[in-house]
């Protein structure tokens, strides 16, 4: 069971924070999940199964238990949040951001100490097409090009934090958005200035799950309104996004209602940097603008989702929030 404390704090740029007390934490892929595996996704790569069901069943009735059930829709998902396997684990006391740090938050840590990020120091970085203007795809196929098994992701010359989508792009309007084009470096030498750190996988997945036991979402399992709870993909990936959600890109660090311990935006917007022992490879959790709930494009998000990147890696869809431990309660926090 998991206790919390909600704060509002000038600590380290200005964060607002939330403290959670800690306690045992299912961690990764949960075990509902493993379970509803076994049943509705069995070892059928050829699919006879499912089709000797729709037989038997006939089509109507077979369709009416798969859209109740996901069972269209779990296989997919589950092979695609990337998880670990589910564990228990206990994890001690600490506080987390309640958003993810935000442009204007990392404009005054570079205004502070004349920080130059990895993508700026490489001169590019990845841009989703559908984002980027006539003249930047012109410039990626004329230059840098597109990743090979992505084609929708171009390098950009010039594409940083402060210009997103490359050379005419800026913050104007984006200054509560997500910081983005963020390596692992990047976010640690941010937290290290803000006298934090980046969270553990198991901070920041207790944080995620929102005081919740083995379900997929902040909220639970229910998905019928998911449009009004994340920033995620929503149509034909990659020409078409509906903005059914709001947002083509990145959305605000606080759209969407924050979770039961009142944290924002921990599945979807952004990937999110963790912090991990590995020299040559950090985890990256909570999928992104680009990510899809059931899985059919990209990662399903799930608080379980989760990949590896080298630790200079950056993108248009990387950012991150900072942790602290907590040893005692300050004196401007108050337990609700």
């Amino acid at each position: 069971m998991v206790l919390t404390l909600i704060i509002v704090t000038a600590a380290g740029a200005g964060a607002q924070e939330v403290v959670v007390s800690g306690g045992w934490l299912s961690f990764g892929t949960s075990f509902a999940d493993e379970d509803d595996a076994k049943v509705f996704a069995p070892d059928d790569p050829e699919g006879e199964q499912i089709d000797s069901l729709k037989e038997s069943l006939g089509a109507e009735v077979f369709g009416a238990i798969a859209g109740a059930t996901g069972m269209d829709k779990r296989p997919s998902s589950l092979s695609r949040d990337g998880g670990l396997r589910a564990k228990h684990v206990r994890v001690k006391p600490f506080k987390i951001d309640a958003h993810a740090v935000s442009n204007a938050n990392f404009k005054n840590f570079v205004r502070a100490t004349k920080f130059t990020t990895e993508a700026e120091k490489f001169r590019w970085s990845f841009v989703l097409e559908l984002l980027a203007s006539n003249e930047t795809i012109k410039a990626c196929d004329d230059g840098l090009g597109r990743v090979q098994e992505a084609p929708w992701w171009l390098g950009v010359v010039g594409a940083t934090w402060r210009k997103p989508e490359g050379p005419g792009s800026d913050l104007r309007g984006r200054g509560n958005h997500p910081v983005v084009h963020a390596s692992w470096n990047d976010a640690d030498a941010y937290c290290r200035w803000a006298g934090r750190r980046l969270p553990t996988e198991l901070e920041w997945e207790m944080a995620a799950r929102g005081g919740l036991e083995d379900y997929p979402f902040p909220w639970g399992d229910r998905d019928w309104d998911l449009h009004e709870k994340l920033n995620s993909w929503e149509g034909e990936f990659p020409l078409e996004n509906t903005e059914k959600d709001g947002y083509v890109g990145t959305a605000p660090v606080d759209a969407y209602g924050p979770n039961a311990l009142g944290v924002y935006n921990m599945l979807g917007n952004v990937w999110e940097w963790c912090d991990s022992k590995a020299p040559d490879k950090k985890p990256l959790r909570g999928g992104s603008y680009v990510d899809t709930v059931d899985g059919s494009y990209n990662h399903a998000l799930r608080v379980s989702t989760r990949m590896d990147q080298t630790p200079d890696s950056g993108s248009a869809n990387t950012g991150f929030r900072c942790a602290r431990d907590h040893h005692h309660l300050d004196e401007e926090e108050k337990e609700l």
